[in-house]
């Protein structure tokens, strides 16, 4: 999740299967068979429905049960949902597009060139076995010669580098400004997770033995003394990096992250950084004043950076510097990641083949230049038409609802209102395409190519700098399977690739469009309004807006949701952490309150859809099945508790039940009543937006 946006998606593999009446395919990832789903006529399949458990007793599992029981986990996942089954789907459309480029005959400069020639040369494995590491050389030996600190924090300021301090360029107080931070990274900045480095439970000691064993041997096969050694220093470095990390809770507390200060100021907050050389390294030497996120892990970075030896800086720059580049490296150091990262981190049975290691390292280096190439192919104008239409009605929805909020006065209703008019959704692909021309690719140089295009995007972030530039801003790519919503441009962002079945279908049934994709989007746009969101104004500007006596209402009705999450509990020694996953479970409720609206406004415009299906389900019950639908989720207990603890949305199954149990409507469309499991008194029912 970057700084500026909310995303849908928690993990990998996370999560939403709509399955279709009659409509099942196979397709395969890494040669497994794998069950993919389309729309069918009605767009859900209702033979997955429990016959033994209650709506209002489980709501998630009497949609899905049958679905959980028949549906294993695939070899090579360890959980699985619906962006593993619509991740393979994308990943096969890239796939024929990619091999489509490699034969193309387009222009230099253009996407298909590009995209082909790229790709091309991540496939040549004859070409990076001939040039070994000397295709990294020059990095790794300029990494090896430095001398002095300010060389070290030059070294960090490379695109293709690991630094301790993120750098990058988003809007404040209505300009663009350069933002500094500790986590919020596009280079990596540690090889494991956080809590790794310091935990004596579980596999964490057995872990850092072998993620010390694997930087030795990655040190030895470049060549490069002490490996040993190097690789302690290393290990017991990236320690003390971790520990200054925040917290999730805090991390995701913008006010906190927001500390604007001139570089005077920064020098002065955070001393023991080279902070010129740095950032003249990184093109903005000329910059007076910056915004500062995580501000006290900076400081206390800064006074990591300054108590460590140049030596183990170089140790720590060397072995990052080979490992940000290693799917363009010989076989033996792919091997040797595949065999830490892959089989002894992720218990894979197997290495990815190397085309799709080739066709995923494409389409995110030179994500938008795909992008373009997949948009062309897959998205229709009738399916872009009909998406935003649905927009429109989720929008109204919004506004209805906020113009009848009881608890907040009209003055903020009237702010409330200006930020939803403010609302930009940007939907399929961008309007204004990114000018990629004066990026060099070269058909035979893999690594050479993924450090020009690492060192575009930040020239192309550079140039925002500048007032008269203009742009439209894209964090996520057109072939991404995901959706945000980002609180500095008051936008929502929904990629092409979400606009196909299972989630959404321009012929299917309107219900299951709005129950599955409409509440995604509601969930996006009820990010505006969380939380965080409130704290932001329609331009963006981080400013308070609210009546204190709306405010004290609105933190009320959040800190009953926390209540309720925090009641979660799928193993009795661990719970939902309802503070940590507040904003989402916000959405969700705003998300699935919004949709249902909305699809009434649609239902109430378009009367012949409200008719009752094949199945004999109402048009609620089709609605509400769709959003429980869209959640099947099947995992380990591991995977459960991994979300838990480091992700800010609540396990799948909380998703929907959690936000089911106070909607009305729900109640009323599968007749559920006191006495039932997930039952809320209607004085106790949470409603926010």
């Amino acid at each position: 999740m970057k700084f500026s946006n909310f995303s849908l998606c928690v993990v990998s593999s996370l999560v939403v299967i709509l399955a279709a009446e009659g409509a099942v395919e196979k397709t395969t990832d890494g040669g497994k068979s794998v069950q993919a789903v389309k729309f069918g006529p009605q767009g859900f399949d209702v033979s997955t429905i429990s016959k033994t458990l209650k709506p209002g007793d489980d709501f998630f599992n009497y949609i899905n049960e049958g679905w959980i029981t028949a549906t294993p986990i695939p070899e090579g996942y360890w959980d699985y949902g619906q962006t593993s089954v619509l991740g393979t789907t994308v990943e096969g459309q890239i796939k024929s597009l990619l091999t489509e480029s490699l034969t193309s005959k387009s222009s230099r400069g253009t996407a298909g060139q590009q995209v082909g020639d790229t790709y091309a040369s991540f496939l040549d494995t004859e070409a990076i076995e001939q040039r070994g590491l000397s295709a990294i050389g020059v990095g790794l030996k300029g990494i090896v010669a430095s001398k002095t600190v300010d060389d070290i924090a030059r070294w960090m300021a490379n695109p293709t580098s690991s630094s301790i301090i993120a750098i990058n360029i988003y809007p404040a107080e209505g300009r663009w400004l350069v933002h500094l931070d500790q986590q919020n990274l596009t280079q990596p900045m540690l090889g494991l997770s956080a809590d790794t480095y310091s935990s004596t439970e579980g596999s964490s000691p057995a872990t850092r033995d072998a993620y010390r064993t694997y930087v030795a041997g990655l040190f030895e096969k470049a060549g490069i003394d002490n490996a040993i050694t190097r690789a302690e220093r290393v290990v017991a470095l990236e320690a003390k990096i971790a520990a200054n990390f925040w917290s999730f809770e805090k991390l995701r507390d913008r006010k906190a992250n927001f500390h604007p200060m001139t570089v005077g100021e920064l020098i002065k907050y955070a001393p023991g950084f080279p902070w010129r050389s740095f950032l003249a390294a990184r093109g903005v030497s000329g910059v007076s004043d910056i915004v500062l996120g995580t501000d006290t892990a900076v400081q206390s970075q800064a006074k990591v950076f300054a108590a460590t030896s140049i030596n183990d800086w170089k140790s720590y720059l060397a072995f990052h510097w080979i490992q940000n580049q290693i799917d363009v490296l010989p076989e033996k150091f792919r091997q040797s990641s595949w065999e830490f990262y892959g089989k002894t981190l992720s218990s894979a049975k197997a290495p990815t083949p190397h085309e799709i290691v080739a066709q995923r390292l494409v389409s995110s280096a030179l994500g938008l230049q795909v992008g373009r190439l997949y948009a062309d192919r897959y998205v229709s104008s009738k399916t872009k038409v009909a998406a935003e239409e649905m927009i429109s009605y989720l929008r109204k929805a919004l506004a209805v609802r906020l113009a009848n909020v009881a608890w907040m006065d009209e003055k903020t209703k009237f702010e409330a209102q200006a930020k939803l008019e403010h609302f930009k959704f940007k939907v399929g692909y961008p309007s204004i395409w990114r000018d990629f021309s004066s990026l060099e690719i070269k058909c035979d140089d893999a690594a050479g190519n993924l450090q020009r295009i690492r060192a575009a995007d930040w020239a192309y972030q550079l140039r925002r700098l500048n007032p008269a530039t203009k742009d439209e801003p894209w964090y996520q790519t057109p072939q991404t399977v995901d959706a945000s919503y980002s609180v500095l441009f008051n936008a929502i962002e929904l990629p092409a690739a979400f606009l196909q079945p299972p989630y959404f279908d321009s012929d299917a049934d309107p219900a299951v469009n709005f129950g599955a994709i409409g509440a995604i989007v509601g969930h996006e746009m009820g990010h505006g309004f969380d939380d965080q969101g409130i704290i932001y104004d329609s331009d963006g500007r981080l400013r308070n807006w609210w009546s204190a006596e709306a405010l004290t209402q609105f933190h009320k009705r959040t800190q009953a949701l926390v209540n309720q999450y925090e009641a979660f509990s799928p193993y009795p020694d661990v719970h939902v952490n309802g503070q940590q996953t507040i904003g989402e479970n916000i959405a969700d409720l705003s998300g699935l309150s919004l949709a249902y609206h909305a699809y009434h406004l649609y239902l109430a415009d378009h009367p012949e859809s409200g008719k009752l299906s094949l199945d004999g389900l109402t048009v609620d019950q089709r609605f509400f099945a769709a959003w429980a639908q869209a959640w099947r989720y099947k995992a380990p207990e591991s995977a459960t508790r991994f979300v838990i603890q480091y992700s800010y949305h609540s396990p799948t199954q909380y998703r929907v039940n959690g936000v089911v149990q106070n909607l009305d409507e729900w109640y009323a469309a599968f007749d559920v009543k006191e006495g039932d499991k997930l039952y809320v008194p209607p004085e106790k029912r949470v409603r926010i937006w």
